[in-house]
């Protein structure tokens, strides 16, 4: 079971986004959750100095912070296409007890990123960093969430 929210208000050509999941492996007491039941995070806006996928559990949370200012508009030079300039500040973590999980044991996470929508999709170029000190490098074409 999970949840989602997502809240965001443009001014202007600026946006700022609040998202937030949470979900909770549902299991009997005389069974514990498979693995192929856990949550991952990890990737670009799910703990982005991580790589993707690299902590699973059956339960987590995370909040995200968002904000992009829109620095390119359709028109000539190199910014022809609509291009987005950004930054997340990310906190969460999976935890094995649903009794475990507080925010003090929360990963805090960050990335900038450059999108743009070019005619064969959006292109995402984007750089995370954990407060542990691993950073993840991200390219993607297409939509990656």
């Amino acid at each position: 079971m999970s949840l989602d929210f997502l809240a965001a208000e443009s001014f202007g050509r600026h946006t700022v986004a609040f998202w937030a999941s949470a979900g909770s492996t549902v299991s009997s007491d005389a069974t514990a959750p498979a693995i192929e039941d856990f949550f991952t995070l990890g990737g670009f806006l799910s703990l982005s100095g991580l790589a993707p996928e690299s902590i699973a559990g059956p339960h987590f949370g995370i909040a995200r912070l968002l904000y992009y200012r829109q620095i390119g508009r359709e028109g000539p030079g190199f910014l022809n296409v609509p291009t987005y300039a950004g930054m997340s500040l990310e906190f969460g973590n999976v935890w094995q007890e649903r009794a475990d999980a507080s925010t003090s044991s929360a990963l805090k996470d960050a990335s900038l990123f450059l999108g743009l929508d070019t005619l064969i999709g959006p292109l995402y170029l984007a750089a995370g960093v954990d407060n542990g000190g691993d950073t993840a490098f991200y390219l993607f074409l297409g939509r990656p969430f």
